[in-house]
């Protein structure tokens, strides 16, 4: 049997996505989660990373303080930095990602609302 890899999140993003591009030109846009543990005490800051269609949605809707689910795989990356030490990286590659507050709901169903205005 194959490794199992799947990471099931939900939490607040602590800034604004960053979008880029790649030297083929595909996607990727890279954001953090903030998900608070037990009764408030402490967060934990996890890197999260979409790539193609998915970072183009994340792209364009997730923005600062907005709830969001996210699932995907962990990947854990070894590098050297500038000085030659070995450091690590960890982060979720997100297959599926669900936006929950409601405040998206809200502005997605206005400027919804707008368009079907301007078309009419």
């Amino acid at each position: 049997m194959g490794g199992l890899n799947r990471s099931i999140l939900a939490g607040r993003l602590v800034a604004d996505p960053e979008v880029r591009f790649t030297k083929n030109e595909k996607q990727v846009t890279s954001f953090r989660l903030a998900i608070n543990r037990r009764k408030g005490e402490d967060a934990d800051f996890i890197n999260c990373v979409a790539w193609n269609g998915l970072a183009k949605i994340c792209g364009e809707y997730l923005k600062k303080g907005r709830l969001v689910a996210v699932e995907g795989r962990l990947q854990i990356s070894s590098y050297k930095d500038k000085s030659g030490a070995s450091k690590s990286s960890t982060e979720v590659v997100v297959d599926n990602m669900q936006m929950l507050d409601s405040k998206f709901f809200n502005a997605t169903s206005k400027e919804k609302e707008e368009k079907e205005l301007v078309t009419v």
